[in-house]
């Protein structure tokens, strides 16, 4: 059974102009870190090449600097790594990175030095070269890391691409101070607004700056004006806490606490910083940095290979379909994808009737609706071969929670918990549910309530490899099928 007093939350529909997402901060510091590697052995290439230019030097082997530059690259990118300095935070602050890049490089160089002599492979370096390398490694990676920082600073203001937008839940003391101390200078994070929690005890803030109740931060966040949300409310029960945290967990924004008792409730998050704030964070936006990359590169070539491979046997089926009477060839039904936002799905029509309204009967074994070609297409899910359409425009994924239709997502949004978190990703063409047994019909919500477990569990779990052994156990479940309707 839902919480009561969320049901708008749980079915806002995003209609109308979407406002845009917000880019990853991850991939900023492996951009960088990649560029970082590379600068440094094309610097020692360059170097040697113009030293064995202008030094008349007789050889010239690039094979020998390309390996020390490999190695003097991992070491300078591994020691930046590990102390933090690929992080978003830290690259905007162009004064500590050139601090760490002069201190770091001297530590590699150092180790290059006894590793040449310890090896015996120092006479193929001339010291000419390492000086020069040293000074122009400097030199490139502070000139390229002041134009990252400049154009990162430029990039977080706000509307810019990285800026993080943060709305507070608590009317409070607490979250005042919090919204102080992130919204520090340059930090790429601006404070959205503060929302009221609905509780029985919300809070002593200025009430003069709450933007809204629960719902309001509902629609904020359906229609990404928010990218993330912090909870100041110090003096809710942990019942409370456990039931407003389960609340605000459906929406697709990344989810932190501010410091207080209920840290102790939930010891699996991790302590973060936001601005000069620190805060626990339990929720991660679903596929962030570079999970929603290569999703999208997996959908949109694997998907676009599918369907051109596809396409002969798409043609005959629709042929097929024509022959048997009269009719439209696809099927095609208003569905909510991901954030909610509301696309038409495409099926071969394998009906009679084209249901698309507020009532919506789903089909049941041995169905008269069901035409003779229809049983033969459902029953090898055939019928989902054009979704393939879907996935290659963007609106869906080829693995992910199955979507429903409109009237039946409502009416599972109310009665199912946290059911609308399965909207956190693209909805798929196969899931985690329909590989263990939950296909066709769902007249129960006993069945309809372990289905959305297992899209649930997808969407915290995912990964790459995950995808592609559902894809496999797909192709197992559609040869012997067992519950298709």
């Amino acid at each position: 059974m839902t919480d009561t007093g969320m049901d708008n939350v749980d079915n806002f529909s995003t209609d109308g102009v979407r406002r845009r997402g917000p880019m990853a901060r991850a991939l900023v510091g492996d951009i960088i870190q990649l560029v970082d590697f590379v600068l440094v052995i094309v610097v020692s290439v360059v170097v040697a090449y113009a030293y064995h230019i202008f030094a008349l030097q007789s050889v010239f082997d690039a094979q020998y600097y390309v390996a020390a530059g490999i190695i003097g690259a991992t070491g300078l990118t591994a020691l930046l790594r590990r102390d933090g300095y690929y992080e978003f935070d830290q690259l905007l602050s162009s004064g500590r990175s050139l601090r760490a890049i002069f201190s770091r490089w001297g530590l590699v160089l150092l180790g290059l030095l006894a590793f040449g002599f310890a090896l015996k492979v120092s006479e193929f370096f001339s010291r000419g070269w390492l000086f020069l390398w040293s000074i122009f490694t400097v030199v490139v990676i502070t000139s390229t890391r002041i134009a990252a920082a400049n154009f990162l600073r430029r990039m977080s203001r706000d509307g810019g691409a990285f800026a993080r937008r943060i709305a507070v839940v608590g009317a409070t003391a607490l979250g005042a101070k919090f919204a102080a101390q992130a919204g520090v200078p340059n930090s790429g994070i601006s404070i959205a607004g503060i929302y009221e929690a609905g509780l029985s005890d919300n809070g002593d803030g200025d009430y003069a700056k709450i933007k809204g109740d629960l719902n309001d931060l509902a629609s904020a966040a359906r229609n990404s004006e928010i990218d993330d949300i912090v909870i100041a409310t110090p003096r809710a029960s942990k019942e409370e806490m456990a039931r407003l945290i389960r609340r605000l967990s459906i929406l697709p924004v990344s989810i932190a606490i501010c410091p207080n008792m209920h840290w102790l409730d939930h010891t699996g998050g991790a302590i973060a910083s936001v601005g000069d704030a620190r805060v626990l964070s339990l929720y991660r936006r679903p596929l962030e940095g570079w999970g929603g990359v290569i999703k999208n590169v997996e959908d949109f070539i694997l998907g676009g290979i599918l369907l051109v491979l596809t396409t002969p046997l798409l043609l005959l089926l629709a042929f097929m379909i024509r022959m048997q009477g009269k009719g439209p060839i696809l099927f095609a039904q208003q569905r909510h994808g991901f954030n909610n936002a509301v696309f038409k799905i495409y099926k071969f029509r394998t009906m009679t009737v084209s249901e698309d309204g507020d009532e919506i009967q789903q089909a049941k074994p041995d169905d008269p609706r069901i035409t003779q070609l229809g049983k033969f297409l459902r029953r090898y899910s055939l019928d989902e071969l054009p979704q393939l359409i879907n996935v290659v425009r963007g609106e869906m994924s080829l693995v992910g929670p199955r979507p429903h239709a409109l009237a039946h997502n409502h009416q599972y949004a109310r009665t199912i918990e946290n059911y609308s978190g399965r909207h956190k990703v693209k909805p798929g063409i196969t899931g985690w549910a329909q590989v263990n047994g939950f296909r066709g019909e769902t007249s129960e919500n006993e069945m309809m309530e372990q289905r959305v477990r297992y899209d649930l569990a997808y969407v915290d779990n995912w990964s790459l490899w995950f995808d592609l052994k559902i894809l496999i156990l797909t192709i197992k479940a559609v040869v012997f099928p067992k519950n298709a309707v």
